[in-house]
């Protein structure tokens, strides 16, 4: 990935960083940019936002321009100088603009962390991801350190629902150190160990079993969280269908997507009779989301948290998992399932969620589009129009 930095002070244009290579091609991962940048420069640095990105590309690769922020004035000589026409631009207020993505931002998110941890205890803060999603800066400190962590409006607030999952299994996420709710900041303590992306079959039967118990456990109390409720996916649908989504689709293709929504009613019914309740989903529960010590296991990343159905999350690792560790994960989830909800018929689930998760993601990320400013809508823009041409796909229209 080439990465152009414009480089402020404050908001004042301080001049562009030559155009420079890092390793890591994901546009959110800023770790290598800040690294290089801070050694450049001379000061510490934070990205704030995507400015433009090659639209050739999507979340990855190619040449990305970032507005950085030193906390003080650059070393001499290693910035371009030309006055930028169209800072103004940059750096004018959107209503849509992450707060991290605000002038002083990160620092904030930074200050408060420091404060709850003791600033005598905290080493250099060095920013990991910054997307229109979420700001995720760590805090190094004796044992193992911090990770404060800032979500968007419409996103879940880690800490509260780790909160609320603590209540039924407190060594599932990670030790929650504070949270403001307000700001929608987390500071959580760090996981040891490592992302589980290839996890062995004995991390797989205990993550699953232990997060169904808790999902059994929690459906029914009240969480601050969005829903994405199975009964209400056809008037959702419906929405969709009749804004933006409907001018990216080709005739043919609408016409399938609203035999789609025709559908909908007895595929929901259908995930019903399995007997399952609307509960937690986490909404994005594939390994790369657990961590492992070779002991202790915990699931990480809870902002695209969600009141909906537990089979969705089912769903989505088993899509990442090869084949025999998904039928383990399934093995495993359908037998938890039926411990607590004797009665229940979790298999029944499996056929309509492999159509519905792909309408709750075509929901989802037309959420984000509406919800973020126009300069970050390249991570997205395709992906409702993807999303449904995949349900129609699996309902085989």
């Amino acid at each position: 990935m080439t990465v152009e930095a414009l480089v402020s002070v404050g908001d004042r244009y301080a001049g562009m960083v030559p155009a420079f290579e890092v390793d890591r091609p994901w546009w959110s991962e800023v770790e290598g940019i800040t690294r290089h940048l801070d050694e450049l420069l001379g000061v510490p640095t934070f990205v704030l936002r995507l400015v433009s990105a090659d639209s050739a590309w999507t979340m990855r690769g190619g040449r990305v321009v970032f507005h950085v922020q030193a906390a003080g004035e650059p070393r001499p000589g290693v910035l371009d100088l030309t006055p930028r026409p169209d800072w103004p631009d940059i750096i004018k207020p959107h209503p849509l603009r992450a707060t991290w993505a605000e002038i002083d931002g990160p620092q904030r998110i930074v200050d408060w962390a420091t404060g709850i941890i003791g600033s005598a205890d905290v080493g250099k803060p060095m920013q990991f991801k910054t997307w229109n999603l979420s700001c995720l800066i760590q805090l190094p400190a004796a044992g193992g350190g911090a990770w404060a962590k800032a979500t968007g409006r419409f996103c879940s607030v880690d800490a509260d629902v780790i909160n609320h999952v603590h209540q039924y299994d407190v060594a599932l996420a990670p030790a929650v150190l504070g949270v403001d709710l307000e700001n929608r900041w987390s500071l959580l303590a760090h996981a040891p160990g490592i992302d589980c992306w290839t996890p062995d079959p004995a991390t797989v039967q205990d993550v699953v079993s232990r997060w169904v118990a808790v999902q059994a456990s929690i459906a029914g109390d009240e969480l601050r969280v969005p829903k994405l409720l199975p009964e209400d996916l056809p008037a959702e649908l419906d929405r969709l269908l009749a804004g933006e989504v409907s001018e990216r689709l080709s005739p043919a293709e609408l016409a399938k997507a609203h035999v789609l929504r025709d559908q909908l009613p007895g595929i929901i019914s259908d995930l019903k009779a399995a007997g399952l309740p609307n509960t937690l989903v986490h909404g994005d529960f594939h390994p790369g989301n657990w961590r492992s010590d070779g002991t202790d296991r915990v699931i990480v990343d809870w902002a695209d948290s969600y009141l909906g159905h537990p089979a969705t999350d089912l769903q989505r690792l088993a899509n990442w998992l090869p084949e025999e560790k998904r039928d383990l994960a399934i093995q495993t989830w359908v037998a938890a399932w039926q411990q607590h909800l004797p009665g229940s018929d979790p298999l029944r689930a499996l056929p309509p969620i492999s159509i519905l998760i792909h309408v709750l993601g075509a929901l989802t990320y037309q959420r984000f589009l509406d919800n973020i400013e126009p300069s970050e809508r390249i991570y997205h823009e395709s992906d409702p129009t993807d999303e449904i041409r995949a349900a129609v796909l699996a309902a085989g229209i």
